[in-house]
């Protein structure tokens, strides 16, 4: 009887009508609607829907292609009971008098039936549904609609009298039943959280985004618009020791901060000043180390990452490093937001010519000084006038050969080492920056002969290159296959014979390095040769805006401007559309695909405040399905306000054993993507001491998870990103799965 009440309370609790749904539903039906003309927050799309589903709402059947392999497809009694779903919330929710209501509801149905087709085209499905974790909870009032089909597949999991009082029931209940609940509570949870507040109609004029000015990102720093401040720009190619004359500058002042574009760049500058018997503190996402001295104060230099600038403190001397990422879509928003809000006397930016114009046009809004120092290579480069001769057994010691996937790499790798007898080092983006190191250090020396690396060779390795040597100038963009820019080629070639600023005494200056090697820059055959020749001799092409992400300020403001019960996801595609539109494009907010991605993922916890939202969308989250899922099991924890260890969830953190190293069935990857979760662990931790603890256990798995990464590459006997032939990706039920 106890349990009967208590499964009553949570049915009474999850399936009570929010206040804010009644008060958007008494005010579509009163007069006030007639006011609404269009959507006047942004009309949905759909660009997951089959073009004619997105004309016509009344379809009912998932149309998948003929060749697809999914359950839908497969599974006759699975489709069945999807179609008779659909069916059931088609005749039975999508009714209004209000034609607003009305149109909500066809959208909500229209973002229902995306979330079905999203899901099953995921190669991951059958993994993410045999490692979800059903609670009773969850099926009360489903209200997330990421993981629609895992809840429809692990329903049966929850007990028959569970269901019963679920759906307060005496009697047995079918597979039907339970699919037409799921489906059609996550279609009310659409309905009433993401559909109903983007019709809200606007009351007043007062209650616009329009109201809040943000046409100048400039004026969202208002303590650094307080100051008259000196941006240096010290612009050259690469090996120009550009970045050294900047960190020369930073060593005379009080407090200063280096931000680098990479945590191993900004250890690297830590480090070097230590070694100079110079105070420094370090500052990364998740890495933090104060200085301090015995009076306990603490180093007034810091090395850190862009993200991490604090733009409430106050220094004499600010270094931005790379300073032409702030073009960057996703990351640009750091570089800018340093720029237009370190409060310093003195703002040194250090990268390419391409970033002049743009960075003229923000000081002239800003206000300041700018002075420009530009300076030459510091060594020749030279173009090979033919392509690499003998393929790959034409390769010496000393060569860097770029190719732009780990496979392509890790294949390269095998065939070098196979028909040569040089010893390959590898270097690409997914690899944890100290196994990066390790490999550099390893070429640098001597030990490994050839370096075969993605563009993550371009920004930050200090690497002892005598020739680049380029097997491609396609590179996948995230969409699809496109031609590298004159200045992906330029950044990347120009690492061959690079100049090593860290050898210069103290008592030299960097001219003194002219002695540097020649460089020089090839492609694998005379294509790719004559795309790296017209890459490397093109005029600049200069950034067009810069990218730049909102303060928490300016987010708050618009959030309170929005209708009541608005998400996070609508808030940034408003705040978008208005930056563009309103500052003659000088600037762009961040690209919102990998933010939308992480808070897709949480958006449905209520638990989590608004600004914490915002903070958890910048989360570092790789795209593997392990750490996604472990974001998740994250945000959980922060949600409902836990304390736990990186050992207390349910990880494979058994396989970080050196017995594993020789074991094919431990992939590469699935070490990448353990290493991802626990530098994630790190990040949140940093964020959250109170619910993130013991990174003591986390350090020594980071270092074993990292020494068998290295020895995995340094005994890679086969390519473990090529598929085996006859895989299938489509999701055939188990018993486990088995509909009932």
């Amino acid at each position: 009887m106890i349990q009967r009440r208590a499964y009553r309370g949570i049915y009474r609790v999850f399936t009570a009508t929010p206040s804010r749904f009644v008060r958007h539903l008494n005010l579509l039906n009163s007069g006030n609607a007639q006011k609404f003309t269009e959507w006047p927050w942004g009309k949905p799309s759909f660009n997951h829907l089959p073009p004619d589903e997105r004309k016509n709402s009344n379809i009912l059947a998932l149309n998948f292609a003929k060749k697809s392999n999914n359950m839908y497809t497969k599974d006759h009694e699975f489709k069945a009971l999807i179609d008779t779903s659909l069916r059931y919330v088609l005749d039975t929710k999508l009714s209004a008098f209000n034609p607003v209501e009305k149109e909500a509801k066809k959208y909500a149905w229209l973002r229902t039936r995306e979330y079905l087709y999203m899901q099953l085209r995921n190669t991951e499905l059958e993994k993410e549904v045999k490692e979800y974790i059903p609670a009773v909870t969850k099926f009360v009032r489903p209200s997330d609609p990421n993981t629609l089909i895992c809840q429809l597949l692990n329903c049966s999991a929850v007990s028959e009298d569970e269901w019963k009082k679920i759906l307060n029931s005496e009697n047995a209940l079918t597979a039907q039943q339970r699919f037409n609940h799921i489906i059609g509570s996550v279609f009310d949870f659409i309905f009433e959280q993401e559909m109903l507040p983007l019709v809200s109609p606007i009351r007043s004029s007062t209650n616009s985004a329009e109201d809040i000015d943000i046409s100048n990102p400039a004026e969202w720093f208002p303590e650094a618009r307080k100051l008259r401040r000196r941006i240096i720009m010290h612009i050259g190619s690469t090996n120009s020791g550009k970045t050294y004359r900047a960190l020369q500058r930073l060593k005379q002042c009080d407090r200063g901060y280096y931000a680098g574009p990479l945590r191993l760049l900004a250890r690297e500058v830590y480090e070097r000043f230590k070694n100079e018997n110079i105070r420094c503190n370090l500052l990364t996402g998740e890495e933090v180390i104060e200085e301090i001295d015995d009076m306990g104060n603490p180093a007034g230099l810091t090395s850190g990452t862009v993200e991490m600038v604090p733009l409430s403190q106050k220094f004499d001397v600010v270094v931005l490093d790379e300073i032409q990422m702030m073009g960057d879509l996703d990351r640009g928003w750091a570089w800018t937001n340093a720029l237009l809000g370190s409060i310093a006397r003195e703002v040194h930016l250090c990268g390419e010519k391409s970033a002049l114009p743009l960075v003229e046009k923000i000081v002239r809004m800003t206000g300041d000084e700018l002075v420009v120092n530009e300076y030459e290579r510091l060594g020749e480069l030279r173009l090979d006038e033919n392509s690499l001769k003998g393929g790959l057994k034409g390769l010496r010691k000393g060569d860097c050969v770029v190719a732009f996937s780990k496979k392509k790499i890790l294949d390269l790798k095998l065939k070098i080492e196979k028909v040569t007898n040089l010893k390959v080092a590898v270097i690409y983006g997914s690899l944890p920056p100290e196994t990066r190191i390790q490999q550099a250090n390893m070429f640098n020396s001597g030990e490994y002969d050839v370096l075969v690396a993605s563009d993550a060779v371009g920004m930050g390795l200090n690497l002892s290159i005598e020739r680049v040597i380029f097997t491609t100038h396609m590179k996948f963009n995230g969409q699809e296959m496109s031609e590298l820019t004159s200045s992906n080629i330029k950044q990347i070639g120009g690492r061959a014979g690079r100049f090593r600023v860290a050898s210069v005494s103290a008592g030299s200056t960097v001219d003194d390095g002219k002695k540097a090697a020649i460089g020089f820059v090839t492609g694998v055959d005379p294509v790719v040769l004559s795309a790296v020749k017209t890459g490397m001799t093109s005029p600049i092409e200069y950034l067009q805006s810069a990218i730049v992400w909102p303060t928490d300020e300016i987010c708050g403001k618009l959030m309170t401007h929005l209708p009541a019960g608005s998400r996070v996801s609508t808030l940034l595609k408003t705040l978008a559309a208005e930056v563009e539109k309103r500052s003659a494009k000088l600037f762009t907010l961040s690209d919102l695909k990998n933010r939308l991605s992480n808070i897709a993922m949480f958006e449905h916890m209520d638990g989590i405040p608004f600004f914490e939202k915002m903070r958890l969308s910048n989360a570092p989250v790789k795209d593997f399905p392990l750490v996604k899922r472990a974001f998740v099991n994250f945000c959980t924890t922060i949600e409902q306000r836990q304390t736990r260890s990186l050992t207390s969830y349910p990880f494979s953190f058994d396989i970080l054993d050196p017995q594993c190293i020789d074991n094919d069935k431990f992939s590469l990857e699935h070490y990448e993507s353990l290493h991802n979760i626990i530098m994630l662990y790190f990040w949140l931790s940093n964020r959250y001491p109170s619910y993130f603890i013991d990174q003591r256990s986390a350090h020594e798995l980071k270092n074993i998870c990292e020494m068998i990464i290295f020895e995995k590459l340094d005994r890679l006997k086969r390519n473990p990103y090529i598929k085996k032939t006859g895989a299938r990706s489509g999701f055939i039920p188990n018993k486990k799965n088995k509909i009932t």
